[in-house]
C-alpha cells in the first residue's frame, strides 16, 4: 500500500505566515496544498455548547470538536472535553462561569444548526433564533434545549490553552434524554444510545462559497466484535483472564497458557525493547499467532 507523506508542520506553518486562515480556522484545502486537514480530524457528532454570558443571555455554540472520556475512581465518572476559539462567545461565558450544557443535535436540526453557527450579535439567543426550546437543567444554571435528543450537564474541571483556542474539560454530573429515544434504546439488543440515533456529523468545508458539509450514520446497521477472542466474562479484563478464556475455548493448549504467562511477567520486569528484545519478539509473535487462529 503506497502512501503519500505530508510535513504538516511545514504546511501550517506556511498558512500561519501567509495568513490564510477562515476567521482563525485551518480548514487546509487540496488544491492549496493537495492535503485536506480532514485526513487529521475525523467526523465527530456534533452538539451544541450553551453557556451563560455575564448578564444572563443564553449563548449556543455548534461545535464538532471533543469526544467523551471515562474515569475510573476516586472520582469515578464521565468527563467531556472539547475545544473552542477564544474569539468565540461561549468561550469567554466559559471561563467566567465554569459551567455548559452539551446538546446533541440530530438531522431533524440540520437547518437549526447552521441558523445557530450565524454571526448573531452577542448576547441573542441563538436557540430563540433558531425557534429552538429551553430545557430547564438540575445541576447546572444553563439550560438545555428540549428539541435535542441527550443534554449533558457539565461543570468545567480544568482547561488548557491551544494556540488561541482552549480546551475544556468538563465532568458530566447529570444527562437528560427524550423519553422515545431511551425506550427505543432500550428494546433494542445491542442497546447503541446516541448510536442509534440519526447524529449529523461535520465532515468537511467545500464549495466556491465555503459551506459544512455534513454526513450520517445508517443507524439501522452495527457490527459486533467477535466473542470467541478475548475474555469470556468481561469487555476487556487483564492479560491473565484473557488467557484464561482462550484456554477454556481451546484456541490455546495449556503448555502455550503458561508460556504466555511467563512471558509475560518477563517482559513486565523489563519493557526495555533492545536489553529484553528475545522476550519482546516471541511474545509478539505468539500473541500474533493466537489471535487469528480461528475457533470451531
Amino acid at each position: 500500500m503506497e502512501h503519500k507523506y505530508f510535513d504538516v508542520a511545514e504546511i501550517y506553518a506556511d498558512i500561519e505566515a501567509k495568513d490564510k486562515f477562515d476567521m482563525g480556522d485551518i480548514l487546509t484545502k487540496y488544491e492549496d496544498y493537495g492535503f485536506s486537514h480532514r485526513w487529521i480530524q475525523t467526523p465527530v457528532a456534533c452538539y451544541f455548547i450553551n453557556t451563560y454570558d455575564q448578564n444572563g443571555n443564553l449563548n449556543s455554540t455548534p461545535v464538532s470538536m471533543g469526544t467523551a472520556m471515562w474515569g475510573e475512581p476516586a472520582e469515578c465518572g464521565w468527563y467531556f472535553c472539547f475545544n473552542m476559539h477564544n474569539r468565540r462567545q461561549g468561550r469567554k461565558n466559559l471561563m467566567l462561569t465554569r459551567e455548559c450544557t452539551v446538546s446533541y443535535y440530530t438531522a431533524d436540526l440540520l437547518t437549526e444548526s447552521w441558523i445557530a453557527g450565524m454571526p448573531i450579535p452577542s448576547g441573542i439567543s441563538e436557540a430563540d433564533v433558531a425557534k429552538m426550546t429551553e430545557l430547564p437543567s438540575k445541576q447546572v444554571s444553563v439550560p438545555g434545549i428540549a428539541e435535542c435528543v441527550s443534554n449533558l450537564e457539565v461543570k468545567i474541571v480544568d482547561t488548557y490553552p491551544l494556540s488561541n483556542n482552549t480546551l475544556f474539560i468538563g465532568k458530566v454530573v447529570s444527562c437528560s434524554v427524550q423519553k422515545d429515544a431511551l425506550e427505543r434504546d432500550m428494546a433494542i439488543e445491542d442497546e447503541p444510545g446516541l448510536g442509534g440515533v440519526d447524529l449529523l456529523y461535520e465532515c468537511s468545508i467545500t464549495g466556491k462559497t465555503p459551506r459544512l458539509n455534513y454526513g450520517r450514520l445508517d443507524t439501522a446497521k452495527r457490527y459486533r466484535t467477535d466473542d470467541k477472542l478475548g475474555d469470556e466474562n468481561r469487555w476487556i479484563g487483564n492479560f491473565n483472564t484473557w488467557m484464561d478464556s482462550e484456554e477454556k475455548r481451546g484456541r490455546i493448549t495449556a503448555d502455550e497458557h503458561a508460556k504466555l504467562l511467563e512471558l509475560n511477567k518477563a517482559w513486565g520486569l523489563n519493557r526495555d525493547p533492545k536489553a529484553n528484545k528475545a522476550v519482546k519478539d516471541e511474545l509478539t509473535a505468539l500473541l500474533r499467532d493466537i489471535c487469528w487462529r480461528e475457533v470451531k
